[in-house]
């Protein structure tokens, strides 16, 4: 079987993420930095060879308003998956924090309460990525917009082994996710391998003030 890419996005800038506010799966939007950022990754990926042939993303406002400007570069069509959400953050939606406690939570380090747990999160996010290409059974580019959480929950399953990877690729590192970059997954007859991540290189320069916090 020939590869397969799926250029995972993580949604642009939110006042939320620039203040270091919880959001789960709050209807937060993008303000004008994240705008900006959408419109920039969207270029990028116009011009991604081979061509971005469809679109999936999260259904939440961030991450939607970050796929209209994607769709429109790359007149490709647009199916939302709420499998593809932030992780649920219960009680502490919404909520200020300090950043490392931010990242804590986010990172599922602990459970907030009424929360989503890490296994329920992990469960849904491999569901989703495994659903990818069945969105566009014959494309060889599949974008997905979502948040941070699932990104790193599939850094994370990469690493343990639940999603295999090809051989003689290593498990990149767990990081923190910056807004609008990309991570290129590389699938080739069941197996993965990464071709880049937390790619910014389209934004003018990342947001140093950007708190990975969904």
């Amino acid at each position: 079987m020939s590869e397969r890419h799926l250029l995972v996005v993580r949604h642009g800038q939110t006042e939320a993420n620039a203040t270091g506010v919880l959001q789960g799966h709050q209807p937060t939007a993008l303000n004008a930095l994240g705008r900006q950022q959408a419109r920039l990754v969207a270029a990028r990926l116009a011009a991604w060879q081979p061509r971005v042939s469809a679109i999936v993303t999260s259904d939440l406002p961030r991450a939607a308003q970050t796929a209209e400007p994607i769709a429109a570069a790359c007149r490709a069509p647009v199916v939302a998956d709420a499998d593809w959400r932030e992780r649920g953050l219960g009680e502490m939606e919404g909520k200020t924090i300090g950043e490392h406690d931010a990242w804590r939570a986010v990172s599922g380090s602990f459970d907030p309460p009424g929360a989503e747990s890490v296994a329920e999160l992990e469960a849904r996010v491999r569901r989703a990525l495994l659903a990818a290409f069945g969105h566009a059974p014959a494309a060889a580019v599949v974008a997905v917009v979502t948040h941070g959480g699932p990104v790193r929950a599939i850094l994370r399953m990469l690493g343990d082994g639940r999603l295999p990877l090809a051989g003689g690729h290593e498990a990149p590192a767990l990081v923190q996710i910056i807004n609008c970059s990309i991570m290129d997954l590389v699938e080739s007859s069941g197996r993965w391998s990464v071709a880049c991540v937390n790619d910014a290189a389209h934004l003018e320069p990342p947001d140093s003030t950007d708190r990975d916090a969904g």
